[in-house]
């Protein structure tokens, strides 16, 4: 069958048939009792699935097709190939999070490079038990202990071992003096500080940390994911080769359709996927939402999978609140990362052009006619074939929702400005690039200033605006930034391994104060910057902003030039220590 037959049926010029009559004029029920191939195929995508892509231990057919090369995965083999036939038995710790992909790993390097295997011994620290009586601590002591200070191991070992793992064997080992050689490379390996690059191998240890690289990477031109987009393509592409693909070409030959057929159509779209991997890196950054590669698949089945998924007979059956872009913007309970992207939905912003886009559609006698002049004939399937009648089901506001996620999933505009402006500094920041880095500085001292109020420049605040008298002392700040980390990526077109947030402060009086500056911050004193007044849960929000702005006031100089300034009309009283006096203070008015 040619690749586009298998949607002819779906043509909005005609009516949209899912069933062929001659199917149904032999039973009804068959459509009830016909098993869809492309849901069971699904099925594997989600988390909680026995056979789960990432859970298999077995790196079976569909493991074998759904494997993207990642560099750590080049940095493995160079690793391995390195110590084949080495004398001297090497450890190497395969660090991240859960579901980030290191059984996978391992798994695709034992059934794909055998040979780089031999004398290899591989542990899992969440898979792998060899007593029940003993903990995961226990058992990877046990294992380690060939690397322990004065013994001698025999083979290579490979350990697959969550951050948090490691961090508990390090400090129980710390404390008990053992492993000291093992804990001194680790200190040195940078694992535990966020975005510092340590090393990476000292003698016989090898370091390797997924949670060093995003999955998604800062180019000049704002954020991208070559590695989402090439899971996603893993599952739509149109390749007989594809069994997701294959299995639904099957349905379609057998009659069988469901909406999430035509969600998966949808998703094979070329600016749907790109507009959905936006999405997800702009949770990643905004709402730090860690998306692990178990994640994102199970994210696939829970925007093309309905939590109910019956059999369809003609798009009458499709249920608007089930389409792809409902599924992902408006079912926040179903899981975490849905409920991060609720946060993000297009219905939550008010702008003029998406009131006028519905405005027009409720206006429409032939309403479809309009939607597939928006969104384009290709793409105006499923529950749309309906909307000619929505006036009459009054369901008008089910199918504006519905025009306005799609429309934005179609065409993805940059409309919000701070998160732009935000992820262009954290490119900068890591590429160097001081006039840049410049102009944030400018943002994030007039914000200090107006953090509590400045009665004039160089003056802030120090205490509650509530009081009569209030007291504002003198700041001398010199911009400071992280300097291990400032300009790492310097020459590189993309930056592969980072943080998505800035550290950086200002100086006084020799001393140094640094912040965690996120993009939530950054919207915050962007605001604040612009004449915003933050309130006391924008304080307790922003507390380590708030903790570093009164490190700030407390290294000024108190004993010469701080004013006292009246609430009311704005007088202002200088308090100074006199020079050549017995007087402890000495005041005088400020014109």
């Amino acid at each position: 069958m040619k690749k586009d037959t298998a949607w002819e049926g779906l043509n909005v010029k005609g009516p949209s048939t899912i069933v062929t009559s001659e199917n149904l004029n032999h039973s009804d029920n068959r459509i009830t009792e016909k098993e869809s191939k492309f849901e069971t195929t699904l099925q594997v995508l989600q988390s909680s699935s026995k056979e789960s892509v990432v859970n298999a231990r077995s790196f079976g057919e569909l493991r074998r097709y759904m494997h993207v090369e990642r560099d750590i995965q080049k940095e493995l083999g160079k690793i391995l190939t390195q110590l084949k036939g080495s004398g001297n038995p090497s450890l190497i710790l395969l660090c991240g999070s859960v579901g980030d992909g290191k059984s996978h790993l391992l798994a695709y390097m034992k059934d794909n490079h055998a040979d780089l295997m031999q004398n290899v011994f591989v542990h899992n620290d969440s898979t792998e038990s060899y007593d029940p009586d003993k903990n995961s601590l226990d058992t990877l002591e046990k294992v380690l202990d060939p690397f322990d200070d004065g013994n001698h191991p025999e083979q290579h070992v490979v350990i697959a071992i969550n951050l948090g793992v490691l961090h508990n064997f390090y400090s129980s080992q710390r404390k008990a003096g053992k492993f000291q050689a093992l804990c001194d490379f680790i200190d040195q390996s940078g694992v535990f500080k966020k975005g510092q690059q340590g090393t990476k191998q000292d003698q016989a240890f090898y370091m390797l940390n997924f949670a060093d690289s995003q999955p998604y990477v800062l180019t000049e031109e704002g954020p991208k994911s070559p590695f989402f987009l090439k899971l996603m393509d893993k599952v739509t592409i149109q390749d007989t080769n594809n069994p997701f693909y294959r299995s639904w070409l099957k349905d379609d030959e057998n009659g069988i359709k469901t909406t999430a057929h035509y969600n998966y159509f949808l998703l094979q779209q070329k600016e749907v996927k790109e507009s959905i991997v936006q999405s997800l890196i702009e949770v990643m950054i905004k709402k730090k939402v860690f998306i692990s590669t178990r994640t994102f698949y199970n994210f696939l089945y829970e925007i093309i999978v309905p939590v109910q998924n019956p059999l369809v007979k003609d798009d009458s059956s499709i249920k608007v609140n089930d389409m792809l872009p409902n599924l992902m913007y408006g079912y926040p309970d179903r899981s975490p990362l849905l409920a991060a992207l609720n946060e993000i939905d297009p219905l939550k912003r008010r702008l003029e052009s998406t009131d006028q886009l519905v405005g027009n559609f409720l206006l429409k006698t032939e309403p479809l006619n309009y939607v597939i002049e928006e969104l384009g004939e290709r793409v105006s399937i499923g529950a749309w074939n309906q909307v000619n009648v929505m006036h009459k089901q009054n369901r008008q506001m089910e199918y504006s929702r519905l025009l306005v996620r799609q429309h934005a999933l179609l065409f993805r505009k940059d409309y919000d400005k701070p998160y732009r402006e935000f992820v262009q500094f954290l490119y900068s920041f890591y590429h160097g690039d001081e006039d840049e880095i410049g102009r944030l500085f400018e943002l994030i001292e007039t914000a200090v200033y107006a953090w509590k109020g400045s009665p004039k420049d160089r003056y802030v605040f120090v205490d509650s605006p509530n009081k009569t008298f209030r007291l504002a002392v003198e700041i001398n700040m010199e911009p400071q930034i992280d300097e291990l980390v400032f300009g790492s990526a310097e020459g590189k077109e993309e930056v592969e391994q980072f943080t998505p947030s800035l550290r950086m402060g200002f100086s006084q009086k020799g001393q140094t104060f640094l912040f965690e500056l996120d993009y939530k911050l950054y919207a915050l004193l962007k605001q604040i910057s612009e004449g915003y007044r933050p309130n006391r849960q924008d304080i307790q929000d922003a507390l380590q902003f708030s903790e570093f702005h009164d490190r700030i006031v407390k290294s000024a100089d108190k004993k010469t030039n701080v004013l006292l300034v009246h609430r009311q009309d704005g007088t202002m009283l200088e308090v100074k220590k006199p020079r050549f006096s017995k007087s402890k203070y000495e005041v005088g008015k400020v014109k």
